[in-house]
């Protein structure tokens, strides 16, 4: 009886076994397998994205102006979440003017990635600007900005 016991379990066992490893092979349609993927993209990236710190500087009237004027014109800014020298360019612009630059983050890691985006356009470090379809590596004064970007407004850039 208790030999029988015994084997009545292993033999479940190995079912039970067998059954997950069969559907663990099982294939998902490709459609199945787009919308898992989909669906564990969005909560990996939800579960670990990385924030930049918050930006302390506020804005000032040309701050505001020049960031404008650069998403008018169509520029953006590659960077990554942990970078020093992308948190300084941010902080120049201000916690106001920031939101309103183009602003593609690198490290898969980030908030909202797109590393593909960064790799299409060659960058190499960071920050990288691209404007006028033109790279300018490194961190850049607002004044910089202002003349590569054509800029004519008001250069009392507080920041």
């Amino acid at each position: 009886m208790k030999y029988s016991l015994i084997t009545g379990l292993v033999a479940g066992i190995l079912t039970l076994s067998g059954n997950i490893a069969t559907a663990q092979e099982t294939p998902l349609s490709s459609s199945a397998n787009s919308q898992q993927f989909s669906i564990n993209n969005s909560i990996n990236k939800t579960l670990k994205a990385e924030k930049a710190p918050p930006i302390k500087n506020t804005s000032g009237e040309a701050e505001i102006a020049l960031a404008k004027h650069l998403k008018n014109i169509k520029a953006k800014m590659y960077g990554a979440y942990w970078c020093g020298h992308c948190k300084h360019q941010k902080e120049l612009f201000g916690k106001q003017a920031w939101p309103t630059i183009t602003y593609i983050e690198c490290d898969p890691k980030g908030t909202n990635p797109r590393p593909d985006l960064c790799e299409k356009a060659k960058i190499q470090g960071y920050p990288t600007w691209e404007i006028n379809g033109k790279l300018y590596p490194g961190r850049q004064s607002l004044e910089n900005l202002a003349k590569i970007s054509g800029y004519k407004g008001k250069r009392n850039f507080k920041n």
